[in-house]
């Protein structure tokens, strides 16, 4: 695999929408001003969910959990892309063999940035609104995704949670509930307004 194009810290984001976030509070008939003490303590100084009974309902309906618009995107950057020919087993125990020639992206997040390993050849991401399917283990630090005959540029943000695949379907394909996957998240994620 090739290496990094830009050197420096990796980009590993849980952006959260200012924009989706008031258009869900007002339709709850809220603003921001209203919710302000709940949004300053969402997180403890580890950067873990520090939210209990009906402040996890009303988080829910702020980030789009069910209804609503969405408002939380995960980040990470793809940092290799390699051709891999008909045959190649993907990542740790091969639970994944390549049945046709196709370019693979490394992408650097992993489990214990947060990702459910339970979603392992069960989740899409997109890149420059492109969807690419997950294959192979999500491993400690990074999963891979088929590029298809794509070669997306190395440094390319490479979102989660996001259209085509959100938060709900990462939940139903990893076993956890939304709120228990954003609250996985390690503090080597940064949380980010966006």
């Amino acid at each position: 695999m090739s290496a990094r194009e830009v050197p420096g810290a990796l980009r590993r984001e849980l952006r959260y929408s200012k924009a989706a976030i008031e258009a869900n509070l007002n339709a709850l008939g809220l603003s921001m001003a209203d919710v302000k003490p709940l949004t300053e303590s969402l997180f403890d100084e580890k950067g873990f969910l520090g939210l209990y009974g009906s402040e996890l309902l009303l988080l829910e309906r702020l980030l789009g959990i069910g209804s609503g618009s969405p408002a939380v995107e995960l980040v990470g950057e793809l940092i290799s892309v390699k051709r891999a020919p008909a045959g190649t087993g993907v990542s740790y125990g091969y639970l994944t063999k390549l049945s046709s020639d196709t370019n693979l992206g490394l992408v650097a997040l992993g489990f214990s940035d947060g990702l459910p390993r339970a979603a392992t050849n069960q989740f899409s991401v997109s890149i420059n609104g492109v969807s690419y399917k997950g294959v192979g283990r999500i491993a400690m630090d990074q999963c891979v995704i088929d590029l298809g005959s794509a070669v997306p540029e190395v440094g390319s943000e490479v979102s989660f949670f996001n259209d085509a695949f959100t938060l709900s379907d990462f939940a139903k394909a990893s076993g956890f509930g939304e709120l228990e996957i954003l609250g996985r998240m390690h503090s080597r994620v940064s949380r980010v307004w966006a």
